[in-house]
């Protein structure tokens, strides 16, 4: 009879392991206004964060609360929306406190509609959801935290200590200072919300990625670093040698670096690193020619006594290509802010930005689309505020674009702008809000899994309405692929 019991216990157990994860998800449904539903398990809380086992899950609740706040709801904003899912899940977010800092500067005003800020330079506001007040997240056994919009760290969960040290750093660290606490790269990865493929990551990223600037054992040394093209509009052919460590058996040693950029000239630069010094600064080299690959060569020698006077402990090759576009032309295309002044109280400001966004630097990265339209106008004291009023609409209309494919698991080569996507035109309103927000994630196009879309160009249109009559349109277009 007990040994019945117990397998009927654990029959019961097993069986309600499942029915756990679905009472879970209800509960997060009914406990917020809306009626999308979570096709995934909801995140867990670690150490004042959210907590996601991988990668899927992230972009599953990512994509269920970009759904939860656009859906229409004249009764409730979708930063309400969005406060609701925090709450059940029990997590004080950063979008919760960049939105309660804002209100509290808004109630007093601004002196002109120019000085009217974003309310983060993290401009997702589903993003913002999902972090934590110190712009942390926990995916898989890593801790992911925006440090800024240059930088993104990873520390394994194992190692607060080290987040510690990051922290320390503040806001405005440099790659250097952020590599030095891990020159071995085995507990610290580094990526670039700005620059795609600038990344320095762990021995276990590495394995686990693939292609990565990760270490590479040689021999009894190992060398770091990754070689990337810096584009810059109108300044085609510029290179970065960044985050180069050489160490030997789990030590980081002071190093003599020769870099061969082999761009037809004999061109080359050699550099000694200083007493306890053991990143190599950042150097930058701009290639003669563009739509070509170079093959610049990297040699180390280490100064000490394990190393061979005569001869390089490491030399290793890189691959790189330039690419050729012109000045309106950018793979990350940012629109600027446009005003349109609709009387003198009134101000409708848009924005539209298009770029590869990655949330961690795990997985390739989305194309997507993000901006905002609000109203700006001065209240009864004679102050620049964002409008608050339930009768106030705010639309965004995407009217044209074209989206191309490119392939990045190899060189980009003469294909990198091919077969073009129209977008179709989508109309889009919110009322009861202060802002109308559009988040588009463009998505894979082919099922190449390093196939990513770039955008050639896209034209929004913003457009505001009241109840008392402030109403006025603007079109706004961006380019990026030509």
């Amino acid at each position: 009879m007990i040994i019945l019991c117990s397998l009927f216990f654990l029959w019961s157990c097993e069986d309600e392991l499942p029915q756990n994860k679905k009472t879970d998800n209800e509960l997060l449904l009914k406990n917020t206004s809306s009626k999308v539903t979570l096709p995934c398990s909801t995140p867990s809380i670690y150490s004042g964060m959210l907590e996601f086992t991988d990668e899927k899950q992230f972009y599953c609740y990512y994509d269920y609360l970009t759904e939860v706040a656009s859906t229409p709801n004249d009764d409730m904003s979708e930063n309400d929306f969005l406060l609701e899912v925090e709450q059940v899940m029990g997590l004080n977010s950063l979008r919760a406190d960049a939105f309660a800092k804002f209100e509290q500067k808004n109630a007093i005003g601004w002196a002109s509609y120019q000085e009217i800020p974003e309310e983060h330079w993290i401009t997702s506001n589903i993003l913002r959801s999902i972090l934590n007040v110190n712009r942390e997240v926990k995916v898989g056994n890593y801790v992911l935290k925006y440090i800024n919009p240059e930088f993104i760290v990873s520390v394994k969960a194992d190692h607060s200590e080290v987040m510690k040290k990051v922290d320390a750093l503040g806001d405005h660290p440099t790659l250097e200072q952020i590599l030095e606490l891990d020159p071995l790269r085995e507990i610290i990865s580094v990526s670039s919300p700005k620059i795609l493929k600038r990344e320095f990551g762990t021995v276990d990223f590495a394995d686990a990625k693939g292609i990565r600037g990760t270490p590479i054992p040689l021999q009894i040394f190992r060398l770091s670093g990754t070689v990337y093209e810096n584009f810059i509009c109108g300044n085609p052919g510029k290179v970065k040698f960044e985050g180069f460590t050489l160490s030997r058996l789990s030590v980081p040693q002071q190093a003599r670096y020769r870099i061969e950029f082999n761009d037809g000239t004999n061109a080359a630069a050699e550099f000694m690193l200083l007493p306890n010094q053991y990143i190599l600064p950042a150097i930058e080299h701009v290639y003669p020619a563009t739509n070509t690959t170079y093959h610049p060569t990297i040699k180390v020698k280490s100064i000490s006594p394990y190393s061979n006077a005569s001869a390089w402990n490491v030399v290793q090759t890189y691959n790189v290509y330039v690419r050729s576009m012109d000045q309106s032309c950018s793979s990350d295309a940012r629109g600027a802010l446009k005003d349109l002044v609709i009387n003198s109280s009134n101000v409708l400001r848009g924005k539209v930005d298009y770029y590869n966004w990655s949330a961690f630097p795990f997985i390739n990265p989305r194309s997507s689309l993000a901006g905002w339209t609000e109203l700006h106008h001065i209240d009864s004291n004679g102050n620049w505020n964002r409008r608050k009023d339930k009768k106030t609409t705010l639309c965004v209309k995407f009217l044209e674009g074209k989206l191309y494919q490119a392939n990045f698991s190899t060189p980009i080569n003469s294909s990198f702008c091919t077969d073009p996507i129209y977008l179709p035109v989508e109309y889009e309103c919110r009322s009861n809000t202060n802002q109308k927000r559009m988040e588009k994630h463009m998505g894979m196009y082919n099922t190449n899994t390093y196939a990513k879309a770039m955008l050639s160009f896209l034209t929004v249109q913003h457009e505001v309405g009241t109840s008392d009559g402030v109403n006025g349109s603007f079109k706004q277009t961006i380019y990026g692929c030509p």
